[in-house]
Order: C-alpha cells, then sequence, then structure tokens
C-alpha cells in the first residue's frame, strides 16, 4: 500500500472520529438541556416549600428550648440532685394527669423528659378525636399546665405547635401530611438533577466548589447557589429522605423490606396474649416489667396499646454502651400478660433496613450526633432560602432577557 493510500485511510478514520465525537457532543448537550429543565421546573414547583420546610426546621431542631425559654412555668420544675431516681410512681403521675384531662379521654402517649429540669407530657385523647397535652412535675406528680387541641385544628394556639404543624402538615390537616411528603420527594429529585447539572462535564473541577472573582452578579448567583447547594446536599437530602418516610413511611417500609427481608413491621403489630375475662396490665406495670429486664437509661416514652390487640411500648434513652450516635431500646410488652414481646435497639436489628428504618428520626433532627448534629441540621436548614433565592433570582433575570430580546426587533 502507498504512503498516499495509507495517509488517505488516517485522514478517513480522523473524520469518523471526529464525527462520533461531534454526535457524542450533541448528545450529551441535549442530555444537559433535559436535566437543567427538570432541574428548573421541580425548583419552580417545588422550590418555595424548601424555604418552608428549611425555615421551619431550623426552629424545630431547637423546640424544646424555645417553648422552655417562652414558657419556663409550664415546662420547667426544680429538679432534686440525684434526678430521675426521684421521680414520683408513673402510676401516680398518670393519675394526675387524668385528673386534669376532659372526661372520657385516654392516655396514648407519655414522654418523658430529657433533662432533670423538664416536665414529663401525656397525650390524652378524647372521643370527639380531640386531645390535649398534659405537662406533670415527675418529682412531685403535679399538674403544671395543660394544652388543648381540637380534632381538626390545623393551625394550633401555640407558637411552636404552630411552627410543627406548618412543617408537618402545611396547615392542612391530614392531606397537607401527604403533600408535605409527596413535596419532599420532589426536592430529592431536584437534588439529584441538580448534582448531575453541576458535574463539571468539561474537566475544570477548579471552579466547582468555589466562588468565583471578580463577582458579576449573576455569575455570584449561580456559584452561591452551586456552592451552597453542593457543600450541604448530603446533610439535606438526608433530611428530606427522612422528613418523607415520617410523613409517609409504608412506601419506604414496604421498599426496604423487599430489599432487606429480615426487617420487622411496627412493634405494635406484636401478636398479643388475648385470653377470654383477662384484663389488661396498667402502664406502671407494663414500665416496671421493661425495666426489671432492661434497667439502663432513662425513661424516655410509653406507647399505649393502639387497641385490644396492641402492646406497650416503653422507650429508654442514654443506654451505656447501646450505641455513640442513638442510644435508645424500645421494648414492646404483651398488654395482657406482661410478656416481652419485641425489642428495639441498635444491638437487636436484623438487617441492614432495620438500620436504615431506625436513622431516620435521629437523623431528621440530628440528634444522633449531639448537638454538632442539630448545628448541620439547623445550619442545612438556613441555607435552604439561599438556594431558592439564587435558583429564582437566575431564572428571573433570564426570564427578563429574553422577554427583552423579543421586544428587540419590534422596538
Amino acid at each position: 500500500m502507498s504512503d498516499r493510500a495509507v495517509t488517505s485511510s488516517s485522514i478517513a478514520g480522523a473524520s469518523g472520529e471526529l464525527v462520533q465525537a461531534g454526535v457524542r457532543d450533541r448528545r450529551a448537550r441535549v442530555w444537559r438541556t433535559w436535566w437543567v429543565q427538570a432541574h428548573l421546573y421541580l425548583g419552580l414547583i417545588a422550590g418555595a416549600l424548601l424555604v418552608v420546610f428549611g425555615l421551619t426546621g431550623s426552629i424545630l431542631v431547637f423546640f424544646q428550648e424555645i417553648d422552655e425559654w417562652l414558657n419556663p412555668a409550664l415546662l420547667t420544675v426544680g429538679a432534686p440532685a440525684d434526678g430521675q431516681s426521684s421521680y414520683r410512681p408513673i402510676g401516680e403521675i398518670l393519675a394526675a394527669a387524668e385528673q386534669a384531662a376532659a372526661p372520657g379521654s385516654r392516655i396514648t402517649q407519655v414522654y418523658g423528659s430529657t433533662k432533670p429540669e423538664r416536665v414529663m407530657a401525656v397525650y390524652m385523647e378524647q372521643p370527639s378525636k380531640a386531645w390535649q397535652r398534659i405537662f406533670v412535675d415527675p418529682y412531685r406528680a403535679r399538674v403544671t399546665g395543660v394544652r388543648s387541641y381540637g380534632p381538626d385544628e390545623w393551625i394550633p394556639h401555640y407558637l411552636v405547635d404552630a411552627i410543627f404543624a406548618l412543617h408537618y402538615q402545611l396547615f392542612a390537616g391530614l392531606t397537607g401530611v401527604t403533600l408535605a411528603a409527596i413535596a419532599a420527594w420532589l426536592l430529592i429529585l431536584s437534588l439529584v438533577t441538580g448534582v448531575i447539572v453541576w458535574w463539571p462535564v468539561n474537566g475544570q473541577w477548579r471552579y466547582a466548589f468555589v466562588i468565583r472573582r471578580p463577582f458579576a452578579l449573576f455569575r455570584l448567583l449561580f456559584d452561591l447557589h452551586k456552592t451552597v447547594s453542593l457543600y450541604l446536599c448530603l446533610a439535606i437530602g438526608a433530611v428530606l429522605l427522612s422528613g418523607a418516610y415520617m410523613n409517609w413511611a409504608e412506601p419506604i417500609i414496604w421498599i426496604t423490606q423487599i430489599l432487606s427481608p429480615a426487617t420487622r413491621g411496627p412493634a405494635q403489630s406484636a401478636p398479643p396474649t388475648v385470653v377470654d375475662g383477662s384484663y389488661p396490665i396498667s402502664p406502671q406495670r407494663a414500665v416496671e416489667l421493661a425495666a426489671a429486664r432492661y434497667p439502663e437509661g432513662r425513661l424516655s416514652s410509653i406507647a399505649m396499646p393502639d387497641d385490644a390487640t396492641g402492646v406497650y411500648q416503653v422507650g429508654r434513652q442514654g443506654v451505656p454502651g447501646l450505641s455513640a450516635f442513638w442510644s435508645e431500646r424500645i421494648v414492646s410488652v404483651d398488654q395482657y400478660s406482661g410478656a416481652i414481646v419485641d425489642v428495639r435497639a441498635p444491638d437487636t436489628r436484623r438487617s441492614a433496613g432495620e438500620t436504615f428504618l431506625d436513622w431516620q428520626w435521629p437523623l431528621h433532627s440530628g440528634q444522633a450526633f449531639g448537638l454538632p448534629g442539630r448545628l448541620l441540621v439547623c445550619a442545612s436548614g438556613l441555607a435552604c432560602p439561599v438556594i431558592y433565592a439564587t435558583g429564582f433570582l437566575m431564572w428571573w433575570r433570564k426570564r427578563r432577557g429574553r422577554a427583552r430580546r423579543s421586544l428587540a426587533p419590534a422596538s
């Protein structure tokens, strides 16, 4: 083969490679355009709710401290030096709450105090589905105050409760709970598309993590949007996913059990030992039976049986040696026999799926990592208005620019 033929063949091969590279480049540009549009419209549709979730979530990270600061006489008491060991029996505490409750109410949940000077909160439900939160001094079994809520009350009368209702259900009742979960999923998709759009396809990684100088307005908006979202992406994504789980858990539990079959369902589904003519044991007895087996830690919660087939769930936090992040054990007690039918704790998890589900609330609140975790979740929430505002302003400036260009030929 002559040199001229070899040269022609090489040129043809190079031309073919250039054509293929051009086709790949055009396809990449088309796909990038699609991702940019998806990110844009997801942000415009659900972005305003990101601001709502972020700001209210930042406040709720410290909701107990804020509520106590606003209502010290209601939520704090003088604590003896020996702390929880000076508590009155739980039966006396619940009896005091029942005396202050509306007639016909039943106890649904009890929350213990996380600090020695905090009161216990007893949740009482009425037949009308109205409910009350009754605060009791655990050292003296004395009611410090009552908060009442209507059966269909979308906006509570109390500040921190109103912030929680906005965060959890968007002031729209049960419908709002579902809407908030859907919005969380849309925002998760927005984060994913944002990472895809951010990815530096031209290899210029040096500029992908910084705010560039000199500061031009549009580029500053772009860099703020990019860097704030990037550095807090994992934290915001974890908070959104856990929020979707807490508002609409069934689909996530279903998928988790498919991927991790050993994952157990809710503890309330444990079958009790129902005997004809038997009567349920008292909450105090359930707490005593759970403490006899697992005495470590402090009493943090008591969930009453949902119905005649439910179980008591007794929670204890701060269990020594259980976990460095979220040290909690929840013991399910048969409401008739008093037998311990289930235990949920870091050392009893049966699958990776259970670990994933158990981590959702500690991650959402930041409490799994103590004060640094709470500050990170708070910062993630405060970043949400910055992310939305910079994205919206970029879209608005582009829109105005296109409008001006379309009017220029006519003028």
